[in-house]
């Protein structure tokens, strides 16, 4: 992620949808932001983290991440290596990588304007 985009506008942002399919989670925020994953992440309970990738066991982890639904993200950073974390308000954590070089690993809609990774 380069330095120049502000990404601040996930602070404040309340998850209320999550979507999970074999090779993509989605997770949609209030006032029209959404991050859609394709390539690998790391959630954090507040007590253990799991890795997701497109693997058969992956829906398992995907589910665990509707402990988030209702929470607001309290805290964004991102990386030049493409890597973005949110902390939300229940304490859990999403760590999305740039897992991929040859194809998108997430993309952030924010109002249809689109940041591909």
């Amino acid at each position: 992620l380069k330095k120049e985009i502000d990404l601040s506008f996930f602070v404040g942002r309340e998850v209320i949808q999550i979507a999970i399919g074999l090779f993509q989670v989605q997770f949609h925020f209030d006032d029209d932001v959404s991050l859609s994953v394709e390539g690998d992440f790391w959630y954090f309970d507040g007590q253990q983290e799991w890795n997701w990738r497109q693997e058969p066991s992956s829906p398992d982890v995907a589910a665990r991440t509707v402990a988030i639904l209702g929470a607001r993200v309290t805290h964004f950073q991102s990386e030049l290596n493409g890597t973005l974390t949110l902390t939300f308000s229940n304490g859990h954590r999403l760590t999305v990588l740039d897992s991929s070089k040859e194809y998108e690993s997430y993309g952030i809609n924010r109002r249809g304007k689109i940041i591909i990774v």
